[in-house]
């Protein structure tokens, strides 16, 4: 059997990485909207660096595919 489920918001733990299925960029979530490119692709037409507070949800999995990061610092 499977089953399939919805990510729940709660569950998200932040900063999480995210990655645009069709242009290839990576957004890195600080928040459910609020996040930073930290990798981008030619033809994504973002730069590295780039912040915004309006991105669609990291919790849209139509719009957004899990990227494991690791932060060292």
């Amino acid at each position: 059997m499977l089953e399939v489920t919805e990510w729940s918001e709660e569950q998200i733990k932040y900063p999480v990485g995210r990655r645009d299925p069709e242009s290839g960029f990576i957004v890195l979530f600080f928040s459910k909207n609020h996040g930073v490119v930290i990798s981008t692709t030619e033809r994504a037409g973002f730069n590295v660096g780039e912040i915004s507070h309006d991105w669609v949800s990291c919790a849209n999995s139509k719009d957004w595919e899990p990227v494991d990061i690791t932060i060292t610092g």
